[in-house]
């Protein structure tokens, strides 16, 4: 993609916490870094008790209910983060 201008860290959140998280951090950067990339971190789910909850909930998010704020998206090297292009 290109040089990340932000990044979210959402270590720690539930996944309804990571999605309220997300959805506010992509509403101020629609604003403030349209047409740039931003790093969404999730952690690769090892702290979970099963599946990666917030990983998961965040691809349903960008994909789904939120596509409208992500041009593009990808999958940052190792796994734990999304990067994401902001529409202009």
């Amino acid at each position: 993609m290109s040089v990340v201008m932000a990044d979210l860290d959402l270590h720690g959140f539930t996944a309804d916490g990571a999605a309220r998280r997300l959805e506010d951090f992509l509403e101020t950067h629609a604003v403030r870094s349209a047409g740039e990339v931003v790093r969404v971190i999730t952690g690769r789910g090892a702290g979970s008790s099963g599946a990666p909850v917030v990983q998961q909930r965040v691809r349903e998010l960008i994909t789904g209910r939120l596509a409208h704020r992500v041009e593009d998206w990808a999958v940052d090297m190792g796994g734990g983060a999304y990067l994401l292009r902001i529409p202009r």
